[in-house]
């Protein structure tokens, strides 16, 4: 299994979702979730790669609370999926805070998501990641989620670029092929 780090959008994104929809309790901290979040990402991928990679970590850049505005619960459900398969590395992730607080946003979003009436079979809501990959625009949600605008600005940049229109085509691959997306 791979792993990487997810973007701070992502981690912002599921936090401040989850005040948006009041899944916290009054307790915690949005910043320190995020942290928490961003911190247990970081331990699995230093785990998954037996800290081969941990100079090159980036610290947490900090909660954006306009992270996600917009975010359907089958995009969050879909982004808590991803943020799982990423943290699933970390040998505590299972018994962490920061686990019990993945679970609380993604059953919030599941439930939003059967209120509306978005589960195609009566009765099958539930928070298992299987029943939810059966939600209407899960496979056309973004796996990981990153600021809208990063891809676009990234092509602007590499459109400037002074190289032949093959090695360009070559250099777009090799991004594409980078990028989180879903």
């Amino acid at each position: 299994m791979s792993c990487f780090v997810v973007p701070d959008y992502h981690v912002s994104s599921l936090v401040a979702w989850a005040i948006r929809a009041d899944v916290l309790p009054d307790a915690v901290s949005p910043d320190a979730l995020a942290h928490e979040l961003a911190s247990a990402n970081r331990a699995a991928y230093s785990e998954r790669y037996q800290g081969r990679y941990d100079s090159e970590l980036v610290p947490f850049g900090g909660l954006d609370l306009s992270a996600g505005q917009g975010l359907a619960p089958v995009a969050i459900i879909k982004a808590c999926d991803c943020f799982d398969y990423q943290a699933s590395d970390w040998s505590r992730w299972t018994s962490s805070d920061a686990f019990r607080y993945w679970s609380a946003i993604r059953r919030a979003a599941v439930a939003l998501a059967d209120a509306a009436g978005h589960f195609p079979v009566a009765g099958a809501r539930n928070a298992h990641a299987d029943t939810a990959r059966m939600l209407p625009g899960y496979d056309a949600a973004a796996w990981c989620l990153d600021q809208p605008d990063a891809a676009a600005e990234r092509d602007r940049r590499l459109a400037t670029l002074d190289y032949p229109e093959h090695e360009l085509a070559a250099i777009r691959s090799a991004l594409a092929a980078t990028r989180c997306a879903a």
